[in-house]
């Protein structure tokens, strides 16, 4: 039988998992190996080392007993070093096997790959398990290099372009299949039995800071509702994340959505995120608490206009007064996400914005300004791993580095992190 693998390697010490990244595997691992298997004659196993606590050891001895003709690669700024060594181990013991990255670090920084011993990458605009899809095919000689879509393989340290990937349509989307993932370590790192389901794809904003438009593209994609309701009634789950760029942005979708739920016979809990210039519309708010709506992050960033202005991010300050006064009267959670280290910002900028949330009592979840944009091919494997939207800081007025990291960990003390009274 052939036999095909993804693998998400373990990354940096700052970057262990934690809740803020577990939903990433159900859409990157879960939904695109669900679709790849799906549409190939072989066998698909998911190696997640970072969740499962995988050692060095067992890896090389799933490697040499699965002898695996295709491996993908979930690659991010954190485990590109360890993505790196352990594809070099692979190709030693296994010389005939394709390997093939995706993720972040092939969309932010093509150009390194061609310094490392992987036979291609993933290509921007084209939905991502097509790619590797027929990367696995070609691996087992099914189909020529040629006909490849939205893979660049590399050969002698130079990209050949094959097709051009497409974008699925949205009914072709894999699920969450969670007997390819190891879903029990999911929901202990979550402290509850959640699944990440992608509602869709695109994003017209467009913010420096965000893969969303590299991944998917500028034009909004959503899953159809009956592929949804089906889902949920197939599994004995309750808690569910809706992922999506901004999963308000098409209110009338949003709306039937949430018909179809509170019209479904199981009921469930669920949550999303969305901008806050997207949730003013009080009848809105309303049906997505009756269908079972009970947190929203909301990006946020900052409320200082010259912040937002930096990173092209701009929302009128009066509609997150009135979103933060909806969820509230509807009793729906507002998780606050912001950045600290937007060009520009200083420690008086932050303490006002942090004052603000605290005052209106909502659970803050700050990172760090990355800019992706900034790195390029000639970086070390040290100055890409800097690039961690836990740690990244290139100087705030006012705020040392070691306040920065206190800030980013424990963000509900920050008064005193910045010696207010």
């Amino acid at each position: 039988m052939k036999k095909y693998c993804f693998m998400w390697v373990d990354s940096g010490l700052s970057t262990k998992p934690s809740k803020v990244n577990i939903p990433y595997r159900f859409v990157h691992l879960a939904e695109i190996s669900d679709y790849v298997t799906r549409e190939i004659d072989g066998k698909v196993d998911i190696l997640d080392f970072e969740l499962e606590k995988i050692g060095f050891d067992k890896v090389i001895e799933k490697v040499i007993e699965q002898k695996y003709s295709a491996v993908a690669f979930y690659i991010t700024n954190e485990n590109l070093s360890n993505s790196i060594k352990i594809n070099y181990y692979i190709k030693e013991i296994i010389p005939n096997c394709k390997t093939i990255a995706y993720g972040d670090l092939p969309l932010y920084l093509p150009n390194f790959f061609l310094k490392t011993n992987f036979d291609a990458i993933v290509d921007k605009h084209c939905d991502q398990e097509v790619a590797i899809l027929d990367f696995f095919k070609f691996s087992d000689n099914e189909i020529e290099s040629k006909e490849m879509r939205g893979v660049l393989s590399i050969k002698d340290n130079i990209f050949i372009k094959n097709k051009k990937g497409i974008y699925l349509p949205p009914s072709e989307w894999g699920l969450p299949n969670t007997s390819l993932i190891p879903a029990e370590k999911y929901f202990e790192t979550q402290n509850k039995r959640q699944i990440t389901i992608t509602i869709s794809r695109g994003c017209p904003y467009n913010c420096p800071y965000c893969n969303a438009v590299s991944y998917y593209g500028l034009k909004e994609r959503r899953r159809p509702i009956a592929d949804i309701i089906n889902y949920i009634n197939s599994k004995d789950y309750t808690y569910y994340k809706f992922f999506a760029p901004n999963f308000t942005l098409n209110k009338s979708e949003v709306i039937k959505l949430c018909d179809s739920l509170i019209n479904n016979k199981k009921k469930i809990k669920w949550s999303c995120t969305t901008r806050p210039d997207l949730l003013v519309d009080e009848g809105l708010i309303k049906k997505m608490a009756e269908a079972g709506c009970y947190k929203i992050a909301v990006g946020i960033e900052s409320i200082i206009v010259e912040d937002l202005e930096k990173i092209n991010k701009r929302y009128d300050f009066q509609n997150l007064n009135l979103a933060i006064g909806l969820l509230n009267k509807y009793n729906i959670e507002l998780k606050a996400l912001v950045m600290f280290g937007m060009k520009g910002q200083n420690k008086d900028n932050i303490l006002k914005t942090l004052d603000y949330l605290s005052e209106k009592k909502l659970v803050i979840r700050p990172t760090a300004y990355t800019p992706f944009y900034k790195m390029n091919e000639m970086m070390s494997l040290e100055e890409i791993s800097k690039f961690d939207k836990r740690t990244y800081y290139e100087g705030i007025e006012g705020l040392n580095y070691g306040q920065f990291l206190r800030l980013i960990y424990d963000v509900k003390n920050y008064k005193n992190i910045l010696d207010r009274e």
